[in-house]
């Protein structure tokens, strides 16, 4: 078999595959946008129903006066949620270069809330929603959901899984 033979069979065996994969992630892409549209078609985005929040650590947080400049990452997640387990150290790379509120949704104590978070080497603000309250105001009703909100609206919501670029995109773009 000629180079140029060898050259035309690779290409051939190559080029469906990637066909293939480009079609998937397309398909991957509409599913899961449709799916985030339809968990999040509830939320009113036209404001932010809770302005103010109380943290864990004792401080209240102004989540509209926090966007005024820059973009704000809440993220609503439970100690209890099996895929926040992969989307929280996503959540944790990102604090570290933008502004980042956790909703603890229905994770216990306050103490069983921080020791869980010492546990884990989470450092960032956190609310603790013992009782839903909180979520029930943003009408949000799957864990994990990721909300951006930009001078006092929420401009991006997605929920599930999420990937560290997928959640640096929702606040650049």
């Amino acid at each position: 078999m000629t180079a140029k033979q060898m050259k035309r069979s690779w290409r051939q065996r190559v080029k469906p595959g990637a066909r293939d994969l480009c079609w998937l992630i397309v398909f991957v892409l509409i599913s899961s946008t449709a799916v985030d549209w339809w968990r999040s078609r509830d939320i009113d985005t036209s404001q932010v129903p809770v302005e103010s929040v109380h943290l864990l650590d004792g401080r209240q947080q102004d989540l509209v006066a926090m966007s005024q400049h820059d973009p704000v990452l809440v993220y609503v997640w439970a100690s209890w949620c099996g895929v926040c387990r992969f989307v929280t150290p996503s959540v944790d790379w990102l604090s570290g270069h933008a502004q980042v509120v956790l909703f603890a949704l229905r994770s216990g104590s306050d103490k069983h809330l921080a020791g869980y978070l010492a546990h884990h080497g989470y450092d960032f603000p956190v609310v603790n929603d013992r009782h839903g309250n909180l979520s029930d105001a943003f009408s949000v009703t799957v864990t994990p959901t990721v909300m951006v909100i930009e001078q006092g609206k929420i401009t991006s919501i997605t929920t599930g899984f999420t990937t560290p670029l997928g959640l640096w995109l929702r606040l650049v773009l």
